[in-house]
Order: structure tokens, then sequence, then C-alpha cells
């Protein structure tokens, strides 16, 4: 008896709390700019049915600017949108501004906006997964590497595929990152600010340059 009485208590306290907000479960609403954008229901894409359909989907297969008129009388600007006739949807994006940003954090992963010292040594501007922050970072860069198509000896059987390719860069202050070169020699040049570390690295015995052992070198830095 006592255990039905306290479940009753409890429901009808639930049902006071709840009552103080409304429908949408917030209570006195004073940004209803920052509560629209944080209560947009965007629902998943119906790839299924994309792939069934042997015709183009969309009304304009391009992202196109545009803005949404909420209910609430918000309109919410810095998206693009597109018409999916085939699912009745419509999608929804938003580009990240890179000169606006820090670091953006995608799950347990950390990633930055730098410039770089390309292939040809052209300065370029890219995305890379942080692996190591400090003065000097360890950094990863994803690019799509396109193979060309291959012939048998008759010239047929064409064939061609596309794979991510992976590069560890090292970034060090505000200058533009350069690809990781695994010699003493390059350690030594980067990091010849702090003679402590050259002594460290000219000290160890490193057959070959893992990612563990980089990331050693590069902390032991970081720390002096």
């Amino acid at each position: 008896m006592k255990k039905t009485f306290l479940f009753i208590l409890s429901l009808v306290l639930s049902s006071i709390a709840f009552g103080q907000y409304n429908i949408n479960g917030v209570s006195d609403i004073t940004d209803k700019a920052r509560y629209t954008q944080q209560n947009v229901k965007v629902n998943n894409f119906d790839r299924n049915a994309s792939r069934k359909a042997k015709f183009n989907v969309f009304l304009n297969e391009n992202w196109q600017g545009g803005v949404m008129f909420s209910k609430d009388s918000i309109n919410l600007n810095g998206f693009t949108y597109r018409y999916n006739i085939y699912a009745d949807q419509i999608e929804m994006r938003s580009l990240v501004d890179p000169s606006s940003i820090d670091i953006v954090t995608i799950g347990a992963q950390k990633f930055i906006h730098s410039s770089y010292v390309d292939i040809n040594n052209v300065v370029m501007n890219g995305y890379f997964e942080m692996v190591v922050g400090g003065d000097v970072k360890l950094l990863l860069r994803r690019e799509i590497d396109f193979k060309q198509a291959t012939y048998d000896i008759e010239g047929y059987g064409a064939s061609s595929s596309t794979s991510v390719k992976e590069e560890f860069y090292i970034k060090k202050d505000g200058n533009p990152a350069v690809k990781l070169e695994k010699s003493k020699e390059f350690f030594k040049e980067l990091m010849n600010d702090k003679n402590e570390v050259v002594d460290y690295i000219d000290k160890q015995i490193i057959l070959f340059f893992t990612e563990k052992k980089v990331r050693e070198i590069i902390e032991y830095y970081n720390q002096i």
C-alpha cells in the first residue's frame, strides 16, 4: 500500500513539473532564434528509396541557398536546401566557415583548418585531424586518391577505383604544416630552437619512426 501511494505521488509531482513547460518542453523562451535552431527536426534521408529510383530524384540536384521561415516567426539563414521528390523530403545542410573556427570536434576526433605545403611546394589550405596538439602539432591529412583506369593486354576490362589517402603533417606555431619526414634530421631541424630536444633525439635509437615514436618526440618538445 505504501509503495502504491509513493508511485501515485511521483506521478502527480511529474505532472505538475511538466505543466510548467510548453508542448516543446521549454519554459520561458527568451531566445526564440536559438530555440528554433535547436529544435528544427531533420529526418533521416531515405537512401533506400533513392537507390530504387533510376532517375534524378531531386527537383534540382545542386544545393541552393534559401531561408526557412519557422512557425515561431524566426528566419533561419546560412543553410542550403534541395527537394527530394521521390522521398518527399526537403534536405538541409550548412557548411562551416573555416575562418571562424579554431577546433571542430566530431565524436572523439578533433579537426583544425590550416595552411600547408603540398607536394608541389605550393601553400594550400585544408582540414586536418589533430592527433597531437600543442606548439608543435601532429596532423593527419586525408585526401581522395583517384586511381586511373587499367586495361588488359587486349584493351578490355577497364577498371578504376578510389581510396582515401592518409598522410601525417607537422605544424609548428603559426607556420604552414609540412609533410612528415621520418628521419632524425627532419625533427632536429624542426625543433632546433630547443637544445634539450635535439639532444633527446640524438640519444634515441630509432629503427622505425612509428606513430608512437613521433608522438613521443612531439610531446617531449611541447613539455619543455
